[in-house]
């Protein structure tokens, strides 16, 4: 039995059990489980593989550039963004590599908007995500800024945004708030401001619909979740463990 899980706090709102668990029931995988991991310290990741023979792993906040630490090698967009959300683990020597595939499901979400050119971008948050997010979107040559309560170099802050939301179409949170349970939350933005010009991103999935979604669709916004990246991610994930216990003949 191969086994795989996801690693993260409070995660027992992720669909990515039943999104596993529904392809392999779909397409009689039988020789695969995945399981989820609430951990609060990463200093439990190594023990949690051994014990559970663990060959592979998503991971999701507050850990997505913390578990980095912990490995012993990346992959090229993992290194480039330095940012993790999959491990494969060699079962004979124990060497855990690092991938992003939150490129390739921002990538596709990207895709199904259809963007027009000449867009710019706001990214809400700079957290694990957000470097990824700005890694595509300089992909395809979108200009855009991150947005911080605590701006670093070339950043913006929250209290920018009421001169400068107008200057960007684009408009993509990457920040926990409004996540389940806490749905009441959202990002405090000028959503006076907002037209049916913009587009705006929620990469949470749950609940389908967050505050911040409705508050941009009363203004006449486009809107979409974060559940096409987190299947396209997934699906990235899964593509990865196989090619890697091919690899090494596990």
């Amino acid at each position: 039995m191969f086994k795989l899980g996801l690693i993260g706090e409070h995660i027992s709102h992720s669909l990515s059990k039943r999104y596993f668990d529904t392809k392999f029931q779909n397409e009689n995988i039988k020789n695969f489980q995945y399981d989820l991991y609430d951990i609060d310290n990463l200093k439990q990741i190594n023990e949690l593989i051994i014990q559970n023979k663990i060959i592979g792993l998503n991971v999701t906040m507050p850990y997505k550039k913390k578990i980095i630490q912990e490995l012993d090698e990346l992959d090229k967009i993992a290194l480039e963004t330095q940012s993790v959300n999959t491990i494969f683990i060699n079962p004979d020597t124990g060497l855990k590599k690092g991938f992003n595939t939150d490129f390739f499901g921002f990538e596709y979400l990207l895709f199904k908007l259809h963007l027009k050119e000449n867009v710019k971008g706001l990214i809400l948050g700079s957290g694990g995500v957000s470097s990824t997010i700005s890694y595509v979107l300089k992909k395809h040559g979108i200009k855009h800024k991150i947005v911080s309560r605590k701006p670093k170099h070339n950043m913006l802050h929250y209290q920018d945004l009421d001169k400068l939301i107008n200057k960007f179409q684009l408009i993509i949170n990457t920040t926990p708030l409004g996540q389940y349970p806490n749905t009441k939350l959202a990002p405090i933005l000028p959503y006076k401001l907002i037209t049916n010009k913009h587009i705006a991103i929620d990469l949470i999935y749950n609940p389908e619909k967050t505050i911040f979604l409705q508050k941009m669709e009363t203004k006449g916004a486009k809107t979409i979740n974060g559940l096409p990246m987190l299947i396209a991610q997934a699906d990235q994930a899964w593509y990865i463990w196989i090619k890697m216990i091919e690899k090494y003949n596990v």
